[in-house]
């Protein structure tokens, strides 16, 4: 019996597989080993995991999360999973080497996440060979949906929007020019409130200046990560996430403009993480 984990920084996924059944598949809070204690994890995990998944007898764990990119960090989760499946042999990575599985299994690619944050890697086939180091939501992240709402609040703030387009900003955040500045400079974590508004963006895809501003928004992911792989233009490129799911089409098309080969766009990388487990 496997049991396969995907954590995010705000939600876990745990999905339990019997041969090629799915027996138990349901979602915890999530974590990142970085930010989070680890006695909270360790509350958390204890707290929330179902006490018949306990005592099933699982042989194999594969555990693929946010801030598993340290061999620290991943011995920590390690640790903790092994407190709870004692038994059980327990492999951790980083969420990046599960997106590669997930996409790719045994082909050569790029893999790409494109969700709150964004990230990437070369991978052969069996492990990752080139990363391009993504910076975060402050200088970085091209391509995320943090990155998308900073390109709208800065379109917005600075009058590049047209009459349509502020309007429709306005009515969805209700916030005038002092209120949005307060929500970047003083509230906490300001970073989840700009990346919900790609939500504003998916619900005005179809506006034409909201449209560029998410086509600028891969082509800066692009330049900024993709065109520094070797030989990025003749390998396939996969993508996970929400941003990648979600403006899929949009994403498609400035792929092909740049002559570049689209794989898979995966939502998730569970499903791609069970059929690669349960083969």
């Amino acid at each position: 019996m496997k049991l396969i984990i995907d954590s995010g920084t705000t939600k876990t996924q745990w999905v339990l597989l019997d041969g090629k059944q799915i027996t138990e598949n349901f979602r915890t809070t999530g974590f990142n080993p970085y930010y989070t204690p680890a006695e909270t994890i360790r509350q958390s995990i204890a707290a929330e995991l179902p006490e018949r998944v306990r005592h099933r007898k699982i042989q194999k764990i594969y555990f693929y999360g946010t801030g598993c990119s340290t061999t620290e960090n991943c011995n920590l989760i390690k640790s903790i999973l092994q407190a709870l499946f004692k038994e059980a042999i327990i492999e951790t990575h980083h969420d990046l080497y599960g997106a590669a599985v997930a996409l790719l299994k045994h082909r050569e690619g790029i893999a790409v996440i494109l969700g709150t944050g964004s990230n990437s890697c070369l991978w052969n086939g069996h492990e990752i060979t080139e990363g391009v180091p993504s910076l975060g939501w402050l200088i970085g992240d091209e391509g995320s949906a943090t990155h998308l709402g900073k390109g709208l609040l800065k379109a917005f703030l600075s009058g590049e929007m047209s009459a349509e387009s502020t309007n429709a900003f306005y009515h969805y955040t209700r916030l005038d020019f002092e209120g949005i500045l307060h929500k970047i400079y003083k509230d906490n974590k300001p970073n989840r409130w700009i990346s919900n508004l790609s939500r504003f963006a998916s619900a005005n895809m179809e506006n034409e200046q909201i449209r560029d501003l998410i086509k600028q928004n891969f082509r800066d992911f692009l330049s900024a990560q993709i065109k520094r792989y070797t030989g990025y233009q003749e390998k396939e490129i996969s993508f996970t996430g929400s941003v990648a799911w979600h403006f899929k089409d949009i994403l498609h098309e400035v792929m092909q403009e740049e002559s570049l080969h689209t794989g898979l766009i995966l939502q998730q990388p569970m499903g791609g993480l069970i059929e690669f487990h349960s083969a």
